[in-house]
């Protein structure tokens, strides 16, 4: 049976491992090597593969190699050298493909779910429980739910990213950006609800919000429906948020599971978008709109309002941003909470954090699993002898500062030179979100869109879901596009539903549903 068909919640076993990384006095990343349980202090070097553009990244690991041995030694880390190997997208995938087929997988690389599954199912990777229990700064910034994404027949077989514990680090980013200057010109306070919202799209149509003299505005921008590397990203979500829902997510109902985009609310979300497309709210474009031609809009000073990260609410921390403030000086954003529907229920769909970057594995024939997770507990960790600052952004006092008092990091050369020197993104091998270098601004617009946030019941892909892609990827996309933009009515939506069961849905439900209550347990 292969172990994607039979994905097991983590077990008393991985918990107890969890539980004692999670609650060890002990800091693994700075305890002396004679106390650590490696095999001894033979010299090893470790070998990674990364999947990134890094042009810059010297094959030798630059100075910044040697200034990290110098620093593990300090740690007490000792017998520990490393080489990094870099390939980028498909040429990753069949170096990677390659090097296992030959039996010749580098100690720890990156790796996909899906990837992941069949080299467990091959053997070539080996499960890390027992790794964990010494690497307790690694544990804790790791959520359980992350944890139970890479756990296969009871047992950890990936470190997935982690998130340090500000509010600003939240995994989830997106809400809706809205014109704050085209506010201010009509005299319009944000939009609270969907009637609110409404209204500020009608205004930004008809009302020449930009006060250009012309009738060339629309109201609520957006792209068509597309595959991410995570899941269908369906457009309007925070439409749909104000009726609870997210269509893509699994989300409980009467003591079971079942997708969003079946829930009769959903129905409720797309009779108010087909009325706001029907009044000329929505850009009649959306259907076949790229991502580059939204932002060419924005950037036009085109469109109001769209769904999008808070990082644009600094023109310095965002290229679309800074392009729309070079043409429009005087253009300003700002993120705004998903609307309240008539019940009050608002929110946006939550992120998968783990799945936001690659996962990472280790070989089953990897050279000395102990000294590895030495090295990846000490990147983790930030305490005084740690690497967390050191790998993630060089040298304090060169490459960085950090005041303490705001807990703000300011990096004070380019990514690019820390890349050229060996630093940085090419040697995280252990990912944990840090946005500690954003501005207040930024910062507090990162906060509001983790506060609203629906949650995903189950983030595992159950068998049937591969075996009927065409559910999620085609038959929903088609229904949602068609109704929004009243090519069919919106009774049409009780036949997509017929169909998504009739078609492999309800094969779906039922796997979905046996997941869950493995993980409830």
């Amino acid at each position: 049976m292969k172990p994607q068909k039979r994905l097991l919640a983590v077990t008393g076993i991985t918990a107890l491992a969890l539980a004692l990384a999670a609650c060890s006095g002990k800091d693994a990343a700075t305890a002396p090597a004679d106390s650590a349980p490696d095999k001894g202090d033979k010299p090893v070097t470790l070998q990674f593969l990364r999947n990134g553009g890094f042009p810059e990244f010297p094959a030798d690991g630059g100075e910044a190699r040697q200034e990290i041995l110098k620093a593990l030694d300090k740690a007490g880390i000792k017998g520990i050298d490393y080489k990094v190997t870099i390939a980028a997208g498909d040429e990753y995938t069949t170096k990677l493909n390659l090097l296992a087929s030959s039996g010749e997988l580098p100690d720890y690389f990156d790796i996909d779910a899906k990837t992941l599954s069949r080299f467990i199912e091959q053997g070539l990777v080996k499960p890390i429980d027992e790794y964990l229990k010494q690497t307790p700064n690694l544990v804790k910034s790791i959520p359980k739910p992350y944890w139970d994404q890479v756990t296969y027949d009871g047992k950890i077989y990936a470190v997935p990213n982690g998130t340090r514990p500000e509010a600003f680090n939240t995994p989830s980013v997106t809400s809706i950006l809205v014109r704050q200057d085209w506010l201010d010109n009509l005299n319009l306070k944000q939009p609270t609800t969907i009637g609110e919202l409404h209204d500020v799209l009608k205004a930004f149509v008809t009302q020449d919000p930009d006060k250009n003299g012309k009738n060339d505005t629309v109201g609520f921008g957006a792209t068509k429906t597309i595959q991410t590397n995570q899941a269908l990203l369906t457009q309007f979500r925070s439409i749909f948020g104000a009726f609870g829902i997210a269509p893509t997510h699994w989300m409980e109902s009467g003591g079971q599971i079942k997708k969003g985009m079946v829930l009769p609310e959903t129905k409720q979300a797309l009779a108010v978008l087909q009325q706001w497309y029907k009044e000329g709210l929505i850009d009649p474009d959306f259907p076949v709109m790229e991502r580059k031609q939204l932002e060419e809009k924005i950037v036009g000073s085109k469109v109001g309002v769209w769904e999008d990260d808070g990082y644009l609410v600094n023109p310095q921390a965002n290229p679309v941003a800074g392009s729309l403030v070079k043409a429009t000086p005087s253009a300003k954003l700002s993120l705004i909470a998903p609307p309240k529907g008539p019940d009050g229920k608002q929110g946006f769909p939550e992120t998968n954090a783990a799945a936001s970057a690659p996962l990472r594995a280790m070989s089953a024939k990897a050279q000395n699993p102990e000294k590895l997770f030495q090295f990846l507990e000490w990147m983790a960790s930030d305490t005084e002898n740690g690497g967390f600052n050191y790998v993630t952004y060089g040298i304090e006092g060169k490459d960085f500062t950090f005041d303490k008092a705001s807990n703000t990091i300011t990096q004070t050369v380019s990514y690019a030179d820390l890349y050229k020197r060996g630093y940085s993104n090419p040697i995280r091998m252990v990912f944990i979100i840090d946005r500690r270098w954003t501005t207040p601004e930024v910062r507090s617009a990162l906060e509001l869109a983790g506060k609203y946030v629906i949650p995903n019941q189950l983030w595992r892909t159950v068998q049937a879901e591969l075996d009927y892609p065409d559910l999620e990827a085609k038959l929903w996309p088609e229904y949602l596009i068609k109704i929004i933009t009243g090519v069919w009515p919106v009774e049409k939506y009780d036949e997509f539903v017929q169909k998504y069961y009739q078609q492999g849905g309800q094969q779906i439900e039922k796997q979905a549903n046996e997941e869950w209550k493995k993980l409830k347990k």
